[in-house]
């Protein structure tokens, strides 16, 4: 039993040793840059409300912002970064100690330089940080030189910056073919219209029924208006015994019935009581149906006519930009492996595994006597 005992604390020390060399001496140092962004909407004011914050809720700002996490996390990201920072080959070279570095002819697929593989790794030393008070997103990236870490944040935030501005301007230009079809056809209802008014107006021989309504109404006012003055001249005339049948009196009389004639013509037009002539009334209901059918359908086109030329100005303009709240940082000292805490954390784990081993070799052994 002493041999077993031992064995096992010989194999936790060399254990223990190899690790402790792995970590100290061998295990890569990263350096990390890091950098805060936000991203603006310059074709709007966006307002977010304290609710939408609380409810975690915000602005098209935010939704923009989840998208450019996803895409800088992205193969077309990997690769745009690839080409100019060889990714790929810094992922396969010695630059990565023998535990974290990828082989192109790998037994195992974990460490197998595929693209799924390189792409793991890239995502691995990137931490990309989104805070949804003050929706800043913090980016960071990882690598074994300074000055590269540095340089591929660099490179992220500014192809960020472009892609963010092409993604606005493709959706732009989807709703602005929509757009030009809808104006398309509100130009033609609006014009249909036009034309049914012009047929009313030439088949009822008027520009405005209300118009000829208030215009009728006025005449009628008038004649009225002399229908009594002619009624009261006439009755003064009879009280102070002029002759009814006298040129005069014959005169004022005829006059006194055409005035009547007249107002009850207009009376009839109004009224809708001649055959002749439809009830002016209904002329100006059924007309401003049509005015106001006209008029919708004309604010319907210049709604779109507007949304049309706002759309042309968001495909041609860079409305969205990431902006730069703190510029890539150019670390001074490595940022991974935390060998402090690995060492820590090891001596933990292996004094847990240790106690674990000694107290079975224990039970079986006051099992065995």
């Amino acid at each position: 039993m002493k041999t077993i005992t031992w064995t096992i604390r010989i194999f936790f020390l060399l254990l223990f040793v190899a690790i402790t060399t792995y970590i100290v001496s061998i295990e890569t140092e990263k350096y990390e840059s890091t950098a805060i962004t936000t991203l603006q909407d310059l074709s709007e004011k966006q307002e977010v409300s304290l609710g939408s914050i609380l409810t975690g809720q915000g602005s098209e700002n935010v939704k923009d912002s989840k998208i450019l996490e996803l895409y800088i996390s992205s193969f077309e990201m990997y690769d745009h970064l690839d080409a100019k920072f060889h990714l790929s080959e810094y992922y396969v070279s010695t630059a990565i100690d023998a535990y974290q570095r990828l082989y192109k002819d790998a037994f195992l697929p974990a460490f197998r330089a595929n693209r799924e593989n390189l792409l793991a790794a890239y995502n691995k030393d990137l931490f990309i940080i989104f805070d949804n008070v003050s929706q800043t997103i913090t980016l960071k990236f990882a690598h074994a030189d300074k000055n590269v870490s540095q340089h591929i944040l660099e490179e992220i935030i500014n192809f960020s910056d472009q892609t963010i501005n092409t993604f606005s301007r493709e959706n732009a230009k989807i709703s602005l073919r929509f757009i030009e079809k809808q104006v398309k056809e509100n130009r033609e209802i609006f014009i249909s219209w036009i034309k049914k008014m012009t047929v009313y107006q030439t088949q009822h021989r008027t520009i405005d029924p209300q118009m000829d309504v208030e215009r009728k109404n006025i005449i009628l006012s008038e004649l009225e208006v002399e229908l009594a003055k002619k009624e009261v001249e006439y009755s003064s005339k009879i009280k102070v015994n002029w002759n009814k049948n006298g040129y005069q009196m014959r005169t004022l009389k005829s006059e006194i019935l055409n005035l009547k004639k007249s107002i009850k013509s207009i009376n009839q037009q109004l009224s809708g009581n001649r055959k002749d002539a439809p009830e002016l009334n209904v002329n100006v209901f059924d007309f401003q149906i049509l005015k106001n059918e006209m008029e919708f359908a004309k604010e319907v086109y210049k709604e779109t006519l507007i949304n049309q030329e706002k759309l042309k100005i968001e495909v041609n303009q860079n409305a969205k930009h990431l902006v730069v709240v703190a510029k890539p940082t150019k670390p001074d000292s490595y940022t991974y492996p935390d060998k402090v805490w690995d060492i820590f954390t090891l001596i933990l784990t292996l004094l847990f595994l240790y106690s674990i081993l000694m107290t079975a070799v224990t039970i079986l052994k006051d099992h065995k006597d």
